[in-house]
């Protein structure tokens, strides 16, 4: 399994959509509507993890048990526990902070491959992020995560689009790259020619009034159509 989603996210464009919700059935809500959508990876938020944990996972996979599904977990300790959280609840993917003891972030990748799960390492926060996704590599992380918090966006001003030598540069590395932090349908656009495998995309979509059509529109911009 790891080695065919692995060759997967390599070979095409992904949209990841982010229930960054507090109430599950919001969520739900919003995965009715796109889950017939391809190139679709749905992502359970952290805060939607912290209200529902495992049961929260298992029901939005209920619904979607074809689609890829990250556990956006954060771990900042124990990593091997919060992975055997992520299997528990159906998720292929999960989450370490890169800013993270080493050893966190190695009892992860050990976890994750015997349970047949990636790692992603999210580089929120990191100061040098070219070194640290060098050192992250060594350590076996399958995802380097560029992402832009919701509190430095309102705060700087910026988001992951103003990131693009850093992740031109990261790529250089042979990791695969995800994008978080204010994306939006135009945005994504300005970034479809980066060597980038997921576009995580959020508010743009879940507060939408019509988020199947926005989540089809940004599909077909990945699918090149």
């Amino acid at each position: 399994m790891r080695e065919v989603l692995l060759e997967k996210l390599r070979t095409e464009k992904f949209l990841q959509i982010a229930l960054d919700f507090i109430d599950i059935n919001d969520a739900i809500k919003v995965v009715n509507e796109v889950k017939d959508l391809e190139n679709e990876i749905i992502e359970i938020g952290t805060p939607l993890l912290k209200s529902f944990g495992i049961e929260g996972i298992r029901k939005i996979k209920s619904i979607v048990p074809d689609k890829i599904i990250v556990a956006d977990t954060k771990t900042a300790d124990a990593g091997d526990v919060e992975v055997e959280i992520a299997k528990l609840g159906g998720a292929n993917i999960m989450t370490v902070l890169g800013i993270m003891d080493d050893s966190t972030i190695h009892s992860a990748v050990k976890k994750a491959r015997e349970l047949d799960i990636l790692v992603q390492a999210d580089l929120i926060n990191v100061k040098n992020v070219y070194e640290r996704a060098k050192e992250l590599k060594q350590l076996g992380v399958d995802i380097i995560g560029f992402h832009v918090g919701l509190d430095v966006q309102k705060s700087r001003g910026i988001s992951v689009a103003d990131l693009k030598s850093e992740i031109r540069k990261v790529s250089e590395l042979g990791l695969l790259i995800s994008i978080a932090g204010g994306l939006n349908k135009d945005r994504i656009l300005e970034l479809i020619d980066l060597p980038v495998s997921i576009y995580v995309v959020g508010g743009a979509i879940t507060r939408s009034k019509e988020p199947k059509n926005v989540s089809k529109e940004i599909v077909n911009i990945l699918k090149g159509r």
